[in-house]
């Protein structure tokens, strides 16, 4: 009866508070790796954000030198005078 009143109290006055401390420490540097990585991520979309009047190419079609297909004909060319 005095072994199991003593694995209560030692469970009651040791474990509980050790494990309130690891949990504790694991919690906050849980958060402090969430708020980094979150601030990683600002600033990249910051990065990323488009300026006014800047131009983002995100296909470039490959050059006709790595292409062994002969480019379509699209007709004749016609000369034209300007008329002012």
């Amino acid at each position: 009866m005095l072994k199991i009143i003593a694995i209560i109290l030692v469970m009651v006055y040791v474990v509980m508070p050790l494990l309130r401390f690891l949990l504790k420490g694991f919690v906050i540097t849980q958060a402090h790796k969430m708020m980094s990585e979150q601030e990683i991520r600002a600033k990249q979309n910051a990065a990323r954000a488009r300026k006014e009047g800047s131009i983002d190419v995100d296909f470039v079609p490959p050059s006709a030198s790595k292409t062994k297909t002969k480019p379509a004909d699209d007709g004749d060319y016609v000369p034209y005078e300007e008329i002012k």
